[in-house]
């Protein structure tokens, strides 16, 4: 999400401290309550889930919104990937920024579209392995 159009510097100044994070060091794991969602300002993050990593964050970009749209625990855990640098972004800033800032909303739904396009993406890759093995069960069971 390079093509970021809200104003990172805005919402660092708006009174969250920076987070730095070495490598290695988790910044959340899936199943956990959140309470923020974070901007990437420096560095990278990867989001895995069961082992695999689902998407590797870059500068400009937000993660772990999910949590706070819709209160749910974490549905993936973040590592940082060599030193990271992080703006938090707390459920009551969200919200404002949300409801306030058009740029900051577009950002989120594309996120939310693009996440859930690679979910049905998977899911169709998902759908033909089982198709797929499935004809070869049914093949033998014909023989």
């Amino acid at each position: 999400m390079s093509d970021t159009t809200f104003d990172i510097e805005v919402i660092a100044a708006a009174g969250s401290e920076v987070l730095v994070f070495d490598d290695g060091t988790s910044i959340f794991r899936q199943h956990e309550r959140g309470d923020s969602a974070y901007i990437v300002q420096c560095g990278q993050v990867e989001i895995s889930r069961r082992g695999g990593t689902v998407e590797i964050m870059q500068p400009g970009e937000i993660f772990g919104e999910m949590a706070l749209i819709g209160n749910k625990p974490r549905s993936a855990s973040a590592v940082a990937m060599g030193q990271v640098e992080l703006i938090p972004i707390d459920r009551a800033m969200f919200q404002v920024l949300i409801r306030d800032d058009p740029d900051f909303a577009l950002t989120i739904i594309n996120l939310l579209a693009r996440r859930l396009r690679a979910a049905m993406n998977l899911l169709e890759r998902q759908d033909g392995i089982r198709t797929a093995r499935q004809r070869q069960t049914d093949s033998h069971s014909s023989a």
